[in-house]
């Protein structure tokens, strides 16, 4: 594809060789968890990102970190402004984990006689809300997040930070049917906002959150969205409640098909036709989440299929299974 696309963490697991080196080779990027990953998962991202980049593709492969940060150790029930033990343990595991993953991938490195680079670290951090009129408990949620960012950036210098919904502007029960995300002061440390399109058939409003969030982020000197992507899964609407998030949601192809033409083709985002689509042109990335053939979503390889022959601008959808004939002789 003509962008990276990283992901929530892959499940090493279910994945043949095979397949992880497809996926990978379309992709650009191997995600693993942060908090739960292994030397052992490390080195085989370095072996299968060695394989793909042996054909010295246009972008080179690389390795994403998922991480949920102040979600392990910092008391539940504490304010942001708490700074004792458990803020302590929280930003001490996370060094910890850091290094392993530094440790694992230089030993990997070395291994298979490579340059395999961390080039992401994907922060999941929903923990906190920011209060309105209260300078106080903003200020301590953004030093928690920079304290984060911080401690990536002192192990890996040249990693790109991505904070899920920093900025995101979404569907909500506002008088205007929008709402901001709460989980940022949007003064802490970071290049990108984000935003969660997870309602993909729904085109006129995945369009708009984008679009929003891509408004906001201009307010606040920020010229760069990324787009957190949901392929056959979703907030899907239901009679007794506005939506449900649906991990079987196998809605028809086209959308992810067309999602992936225009987040991928820079002719979509010019700004001239920003109204029309959406700026997508400021998203230089994406994520996919839920993760890539999670077993719980089990149309999300179609939908991947359809999502990468829009990025390649082939226009055929795949074939499902219910839809082949045998030929009569």
């Amino acid at each position: 594809m003509p962008k990276v696309h990283y992901s929530f963490p892959l499940a090493f697991n279910k994945f043949s060789d095979e397949l992880l080196f497809e996926y990978t080779r379309l992709s650009h990027a191997i995600s693993l968890s942060g908090e739960w990953g292994t030397s052992e998962q490390v080195d085989r991202a370095v072996k299968i990102c060695k394989q793909v980049n042996a054909s010295k593709p246009k972008i080179p492969t690389s390795i994403a970190v998922n991480y949920s940060v102040w979600h392990r150790h910092f008391g539940k029930d504490l304010p942001p402004t708490d700074t004792g033990p458990t803020h302590r343990a929280e930003l001490e595991h996370l060094q910890k984990k850091m290094e392993l993953i530094r440790d694992a991938l230089a030993a990997a490195n070395q291994k298979y006689e490579t340059d395999i680079k961390l080039t992401a670290v994907l922060f999941d951090s929903e923990h906190f809300h920011t209060r309105a009129n209260d300078a106080k408990w903003n200020q301590a949620i953004t030093d928690k997040y920079n304290a984060a960012y911080d401690m990536v950036l002192k192990i890996f210098p040249k990693v790109r930070i991505e904070w899920y919904a920093r900025g995101a502007v979404h569907p909500g029960a506002s008088p205007t049917g929008w709402a901001t995300a709460s989980y940022f002061a949007l003064d802490e440390k970071g290049e990108t906002f984000g935003c969660s399109l997870y309602q993909v058939p729904e085109i006129g409003y995945t369009r708009e959150i984008f679009r929003r969030t891509a408004q906001n982020a201009e307010k606040h000197g920020c010229n760069e969205v990324t787009p957190w992507i949901s392929l056959a899964s979703g907030y899907r609407r239901q009679t007794d409640k506005y939506h449900v998030f649906s991990l079987d949601w196998n809605y028809d192809l086209i959308y992810s098909w067309q999602l992936g033409v225009e987040i991928n083709h820079p002719w979509f985002g010019m700004p001239e036709r920003s109204e029309r689509f959406a700026p997508w042109n400021k998203a230089k990335i994406a994520i996919f989440y839920p993760a890539p053939f999670d077993p719980r979503v089990p149309h999300w390889g179609q939908h991947f299929v359809a999502y990468v022959r829009g990025a390649q601008m082939i226009k055929s959808l795949p074939e499902l299974p219910e839809q082949k004939t045998e030929t009569v002789k």
